[in-house]
């Protein structure tokens, strides 16, 4: 069985985060993950349908990671969504089937906000709804989303491992 866990990365200005970027490349030579930055990965506005396919078949888990924009994600992981997951779950080969997978976002307002009594006035289980809802027409396992609220470009290093060291766990129980 494969033990990879394949994370696609949506983030239009990765080069000026702080906190995603970290994340990242704090993990990066873990032996069991493999990133896939999603705004990196089209040609021409298409992504390689074979390719992704390929990736997927290697992967034992996904994980979609992205900087809230607008109560959502960025645009890259519904065109991904779109091209690649579209033609796997409506043919007779759905190999999603039985695969786990997790949301890692990130945001930068605080978790208060993200309540019926704060600012947004949704929790972040409502706004992330529709993500478990492809899981499910998809097949695939559902799991727990993982969120980092307060992320800013003055977070202090100590607070940047910490984070990166639950991100990793977080990644690790889905093997």
């Amino acid at each position: 069985m494969n033990n990879q866990i394949t994370i696609l990365l949506s983030h239009p200005n990765i080069c000026n985060s702080i906190f995603n970027k970290y994340l990242v490349d704090i993990n990066r030579k873990m032996p069991n993950f493999q990133f896939r930055h999603l705004d990196k990965s089209k040609v021409n506005g298409y992504f390689d349908l074979e390719a992704e396919k390929k990736l997927l078949r290697e992967s034992k888990a996904l994980v979609w990671q992205f900087p809230i924009y607008w109560y959502n994600s960025p645009a890259s992981l519904r065109d991904w969504q779109d091209q690649i997951m579209s033609p796997i779950v409506y043919s007779a080969d759905n190999f999603l089937k039985g695969m786990p997978v997790r949301v890692v976002f990130t945001a930068g307002a605080a978790a208060e906000h993200y309540t019926h009594e704060g600012l947004n006035r949704h929790t972040v289980e409502e706004m992330l709804v529709p993500f478990e809802m492809t899981a499910n027409a998809a097949g695939m396992i559902w799991k727990k989303p993982l969120g980092f609220f307060g992320c800013s470009p003055d977070m202090p290093k100590a607070a940047l491992e910490k984070a990166a060291q639950k991100y990793k766990d977080s990644l690790l129980e889905l093997l």
